[in-house]
Order: structure tokens, then sequence, then C-alpha cells
């Protein structure tokens, strides 16, 4: 089955075809590990986790990387500011030292990492941190400085962009008239506005020897250093946010097919920001909500994860608890009671499975594929019980729901209620039908002091102990 993919660089969909037959090399643009990540940033791994899948369930041999940015961005897109990692160390109050910035790194790192494993999301094949490549990122700079495309001013080297004629090629980003203060401040010892830092010097002394001074690699030269290393030149797909095409993604294309004379990466994919109200999700505002906020306050991270398989990862999400319940109460939990009800040893629907690799071939149409579920759930013709058990969960493959597991975790649960507890159940279910809500809140109210959370599905009402 085709795949066609979004490509922000031509802007249209494409035929994927890799550059090395049955294998698919895909970079993602990963964390920069100075806090915990929040909920919209991880929209951007849900998405690369769901292409992954995708790919190999058309039978690609997948090669991922995504990096761990632990040095080098700094807080404006101006290369003015803190890095960022010397920005935690001033609010943990660490030492302003390597070690410090390398102890707090491993913190929030290994909090994404378990992030990534609650979001059922596939660990990635490699996940280098940029401070293990400071020598890989002054070999890049010794090639554009010896090529012609670097200058150095009073604060470090930069990438001359005059020298690129093709600079915002992704995005078809404008640059004619580009103002200061527009996105990227002037500095004035600057050639060009949009020029960026190669090389950083350090005003403190921390960092790292080279032979511009002791300093920090630019976060752009980070990606296009450790792209290639693994996963060589040019590769078949790039992912990152919507708000990396400006400037960062373009910097990587600039810097990269400057030095060596061939594209980064075929295929470049974005996804969308979750917003909350009218602005996105972001650290340093006061919407910054975290995946443990959401696990705290009773949401299953593989809810919120069906929340965004709902819609594609191209649109724009908006953000709330309660849509998120919703989708929790009434639509997971649903689907993992009905699996569990089904026997095994069914076989996949070839016509549905032909449906579903064709939704997912249409740019990762999630939310056509999920219907898709609920089509074989209503299917009383066509397919058994054991065979919808096994076609679903055949999709789960790429969904990454956790169906099977969840479905039969879901039903020991079940089974182990006490009685009291059930009664109680059906008691308040009784109350909801005669519409005495107080009644019912005041059941439910009961059940959860005795330990128990009780949920009104699509299939009525599921109890199961609280996690």
């Amino acid at each position: 089955m085709s795949l066609f993919l979004y490509n922000t660089l031509t802007g249209k969909k494409e035929e994927f075809k890799p550059t090395t037959q049955g294998v698919a090399l895909m970079y993602n643009c990963g964390p920069t590990v100075y806090n915990y990540a929040h909920i919209g940033n991880l929209r951007a791994y849900v998405f690369a986790d769901v292409l992954r899948r995708t790919l190999e369930h058309n039978g690609y041999k997948v090669k991922q990387v995504m990096n761990i940015t632990d040095v080098g961005q700094l807080t404006s897109d101006g290369d003015e500011g803190d890095d960022k990692m010397v920005k935690a160390l001033k609010r943990l109050g660490k030492p302003m030292t390597l070690p410090a910035m390398r102890e707090v790194a491993d913190i929030y790192t290994e909090a994404f990492k378990k992030d990534l494993q609650a979001l059922n999301i596939l660990t990635p094949h490699e996940m280098p941190r940029a401070s293990d490549h400071i020598k890989e990122d002054i070999e890049l700079i010794k090639t554009l400085e010896e090529k012609g495309f670097a200058y150095r001013i009073s604060d470090g080297l930069y990438f001359d962009t005059s020298k690129f004629p093709a600079y915002g090629k992704l995005g078809n980003i404008n640059l004619t008239g580009q103002q200061a203060g527009a996105r990227v401040e002037v500095k004035s010892e600057k050639k060009n506005p949009k020029d960026f830092t190669l090389w950083k010097l350090s005003s403190n002394e921390l960092g790292w020897e080279s032979p511009w001074g002791i300093g920090f690699p630019g976060w752009h030269i980070e990606c296009s250093a450790m792209s290639r290393k693994y996963l060589g030149q040019p590769f078949d797909i790039h992912t990152g946010g919507i708000d990396h095409i400006p400037v960062h993604h373009n910097n990587e294309i600039a810097q990269s097919e400057s030095a060596y004379g061939v594209p980064l990466a075929n295929f470049w994919m974005h996804n969308e920001f979750v917003n909350m109200g009218e602005t996105k999700m972001a650290k340093s505002g006061d919407n910054f909500i975290t995946l443990q906020t959401l696990t705290d306050n009773g949401i299953s991270p593989l809810a919120y994860r069906f929340f965004l398989l709902e819609a594609s990862y191209r649109t724009p999400l908006r953000f709330s608890e309660e849509l998120v319940r919703q989708v929790q109460d009434r639509k997971l939990y649903t689907l993992y009671k009905t699996l569990s009800e089904f026997p095994l040893g069914g076989v996949i629907n070839d016509a549905y499975h032909s449906q579903f690799l064709e939704a997912l071939g249409d740019d990762l149409n999630t939310a056509k594929a999920l219907s898709l579920v609920y089509a074989i759930l209503g299917d009383i013709e066509h397919l058994s019980p054991e065979d919808k058990r096994a076609t679903i969960l055949d999709f789960d493959k790429v969904f990454g729901l956790d169906m099977e597991n969840q479905a039969k975790l879901l039903k020991s649960q079940t089974e182990s209620i006490p009685p009291e507890i059930q009664a109680l159940a059906i008691e308040r279910e009784e109350a909801r039908k005669e519409k005495n809500f107080k009644l019912s809140d005041e059941i439910r109210a009961q059940v959860e002091k005795e330990g128990y959370e009780v949920m009104d599905t699509d299939s009525g009402p599921l109890i199961r102990k609280k996690i």
C-alpha cells in the first residue's frame, strides 16, 4: 500500500520513497532537558511514534533517532539570552559547572523517558545527547569555516545566510524586507538579521575548548551533526513541531547543505500546537501542564494519546481536561471493556485492514483509522467477535493504545470487585436512570471512599480499583 506524507519542504503530499529500499531513516527533534516536558511538547513524540509504527506496519525497517538537547539552545531565536540549561542551573541554585549541568539534564531526561513510557511510545533506536557530540559539532563548523560560510564577531562564530540563496525554502518563509525585532533580533555586528550562531563564546568560562575559544555549540549545529552521524545524509524523514520551521529547521538545512552539498532530509514533517485557550502551551507561561498533572487528576496518559489520535497531527488542538476525561471514560475504557469480553482465536479481516492502511497512507489519517474500529464493533454481518478482536488488536500496533494488556488488566480488576461495591454501582445506575443525580453523586463518593472509581462508559458503568 502506498504511503503519502505531507512534506513541508514542497508544501504537498508526496509518496514516501526511501533512499534505501525497505529502510526508513528518521530523525525527531527531541526535548531540551532544562525542565519537565509539557503535554504540548509530547504531541511531537506521539506523532513521531505513530509515524514510526505506520512505517513498520507497512513493512519498513525503521531506524529512529531522537536527540536530547542538554546544551546550546538559547532562550531567544536571535542568539540572545542564556543557554536554557544555564537558566535551569540558576533556577535550581546549582553551581555554574558542566557536571552540574549534566546532573540537571539527567533529571529531566529520565523524566522525559518516563513520559514516553507512560504514553506507550516506542523507545527510539538512538537518543544521542548534544553534550556528547561536541567533537562532531566542531568538525562541522570547521568545514563551514573552510568553505567560507562562517564569520566571527565578538561573541562567537556565525553562519552567513547570504551565502546560501535557498535560505527559507522550508515552509516557503518570506525573508524579503525582514525587519529587526520581528522574529530574529538584529545583533549590530551580524551581517544579516537571519545569520545564526555556530559557536557561542562563553561569558563565564563555562563551556568547551574550541578553535574559537571556550564556549558552546549552536543549537542548530548539534542536530545537523548528530543526524548525519547516526543516519548519514540525506536521510528520509525529519520531524518536529511547526515552531521549528522558521528558524531551527531552516538553519539546519542551510548549514548541512552548505557543508556537504546534498540535502539533509528528503521529507520534513511538522505537528501543530496543543493550545490552552487561544495560546499555545509553553513552559515560559502559566499554561504548563505535565503528564504527571493529568495522572494526578485521574486521567490516563493513554487517554491523552487517544485524544491526540482523534485529530490530524497537522491540526491545532484545544486542550481541556474535560475533553480528555470524556475520551477516557466514554471511548477508551469502553473499548478496553468490549475487547476484554471478546474471545481470542480470530483472524485479521482483510477488507478492514486494507481500509486501515489506506487511511494511514493518506498522511497518517488516524481519525479515519480510529473510525474503522467503531465500524468493526458494529459489524454483525461479516465479523465474528474473535475476528473483531484480532483485527482491532492488529490496528493497535499503530495506535499504540496498549489495548490487549489494558483489556486484560481491566477484566482482572472488574472480576475482583467486591460484591458490596458492585451492588453500589447497580444502585447508582438506577439512580441515574431515574435522574436522581444527587443520590448518584453520593453513591459515587461512597464508592471512591472505599478505594474504587466508577466510570460511565457507552457500554454501561465500569468499576475499577483506583491506581
